[in-house]
């Protein structure tokens, strides 16, 4: 195989769709005869990509490298053979459809995430948005395949018009992510043994930390001592702090801004219980929700709300707890059932990632994907 990866989101760039990039480029350059990723122009790359271990040509920005990919990919399929193309957002897909149409490619797959099949930046002007969304149906329509992270997004998929879908998920590296001794963290945060609340998140309203800052109260009842470590950064700190002065939870909850990437598996392991009941606030989706993989890793359960794709990420009963979006009672019930019940969290946790180790590894991801780009 001879595989181009086309993607608008790929590091140093922080998120989602930049991790799934690059563990599939990790993983997918050693399984062909040629690789290489196309992806945005980006400050102090370069070192980087060197060091990957595979071809990155970069190109244009984010946004425009659905034109700047175009002659990268032709010169590629024409100069040296690559014959297969992943696209990272559908968007970069028609230069590989019209490639496949002259004979220089033989397979275009496309991924689906879940936002970018919601779009609509036309939608106050009528007759754009109408020809945005037919492209959009298309390019899923005429793609010989499209990868699903979830059950949720492949629907949003063939709601679209995409014939062949297939659902590959996301991962996590468990060899990475796996509990550990977080006593110094503690100390130097004066947690002492006070049970832990976690989010680590993008501070932005869809995430629901403002509904578990609204169920505290209830969870205070019963655990007192309860403290709730909010871990990241993002425009909605100023008013999820306002609603913390506002219900006089000062003594619960901490803002601990963002997160070195390296420091993710201690921070894990320092919660009892990781909580981020996401809104589905379209097109603000949570399309599947890798954190959840990571906590569930360093055998931690989560508390979520059964959104999107979350019910993929986090089995419900097993690796964690559901709750219906919004739900406050419910979301307060789950978090105290968790903190007042040590064997059963522990149960979960170690159920959870019993359960990455057994399918929701980034190996597991990108042979799924292989298998599909093989056919």
């Amino acid at each position: 195989m001879r595989l181009v990866l086309v993607t608008q989101d790929f590091p140093p760039a922080r998120g989602g769709i930049q991790t799934w990039a690059l563990e599939m480029a990790r993983r997918l350059s050693r399984r062909c005869e040629k690789f290489a990723v196309i992806a945005p122009a980006a400050e102090h790359s370069a070192t980087a990509d060197a060091a990957l271990g595979f071809r990155v040509l970069r190109t244009g920005t984010s946004n425009s490298l659905v034109l700047t990919s175009a002659p990268a990919l032709a010169r590629l399929a024409t100069r040296e053979g690559f014959d297969r193309t992943l696209h990272a957002q559908w968007s970069t897909a028609p230069a590989a459809r019209a490639l496949r149409r002259f004979g220089k490619i033989e397979k275009v797959t496309i991924a689906a995430h879940g936002r970018e099949l919601l779009l609509a930046p036309w939608a106050r002007v009528g007759a754009a948005q109408r020809g945005y969304d037919r492209v959009r149906r298309r390019e899923l329509a005429e793609a010989d395949c499209v990868l699903a992270g979830s059950r949720y997004t492949a629907g949003l998929a063939r709601d679209l018009g995409a014939d062949r879908v297939l659902v590959t998920r996301y991962g996590t590296d468990p060899e990475r992510f796996r509990p550990r001794d977080a006593a110094s963290l503690r100390a130097r945060l004066e947690l002492g043994a006070r049970p832990v609340l976690l989010t680590i998140a993008r501070l932005v309203p869809r995430k629901g930390i403002d509904d578990v800052l609204g169920a505290l109260a209830d969870v205070r009842r019963s655990v007192p001592d309860v403290a709730y470590v909010i871990a990241g950064s993002g425009p909605d700190r100023t008013r999820l702090e306002s609603i913390v002065h506002r219900n006089g939870l000062e003594s619960s909850v901490r803002f601990v801004g963002a997160i070195a990437d390296d420091e993710l598996p201690l921070w894990y392991s320092l919660g009892d219980v990781f909580v981020m009941p996401s809104r589905s606030e379209p097109p603000d989706v949570e399309g599947f929700g890798i954190v959840f993989l990571e906590a569930a890793a360093c055998e931690r359960p989560v508390v979520a709300a059964r959104a999107g794709g979350v019910p993929d990420a986090v089995a419900d009963g097993v690796s964690g707890l559901l709750v219906s979006p919004g739900d406050a009672l419910a979301l307060a019930r789950a978090m105290t059932e968790l903190l007042s019940d040590p064997a059963r969290r522990a149960e979960l946790g170690r159920r959870a990632r019993v359960r990455v180790l057994a399918e929701l590894t980034w190996d597991a991801v990108a042979d799924a994907t292989f298998a599909a780009l093989a056919e």
